[in-house]
């Protein structure tokens, strides 16, 4: 399934890139995060429990950020894997900054397996979006949080 969007903050583009390459930041933007790891340079583990109808679940999960060309675009990869089945997903993440507000721009394909996929296609699609629009909207409150100091 496809995932795609954008939003806009009041913030540099150089300001959004360091956000969206800070550890603490990811972790605070990902729904239901719990523990987020650095285990080398741009990879993580964490701890995601998801209460939400057809995924929720405690999920263990592996984060890498590719192909970085900062501060204008990267590759967000994340597998998370539960007993109810496995979420996989692939984005590509750009930048534009227009004075004086940057768009994140994001691309991407989710895929599921397991008990998770005898879910409808529908219901899941729906899931995905509406759990990336809440990752960029709280990467948003972070950025506007840390330019307003």
């Amino acid at each position: 399934m496809n995932v795609k969007g954008e939003v806009i903050v009041e913030a540099t583009k150089e300001n959004v890139w360091e956000a969206l390459n800070d550890p603490e930041v990811l972790k605070k933007a990902t729904p239901g995060c719990k523990v987020l790891t650095e285990v080398e340079k741009d990879c993580y583990t964490a701890e995601i429990a998801l209460g939400i109808a057809a995924v929720r679940g405690e999920y263990q999960a592996e984060i890498q950020i590719l192909d970085k060309e900062g501060p204008n675009r990267y590759r967000l990869i994340m597998k998370a894997d539960s007993k109810m089945g496995f979420i996989e997903g692939n984005a590509v993440v750009e930048l534009d900054y227009n004075q004086p507000k940057t768009t994140i721009r994001y691309d991407g394909e989710a895929q599921v397996g397991g008990l998770i996929a005898g879910v409808g296609q529908r219901i899941l699609s729906g899931i995905a979006k509406m759990i990336v629009k809440d990752f960029f909207k709280k990467i948003v409150k972070e950025i506007s949080a840390r330019t307003a100091i």
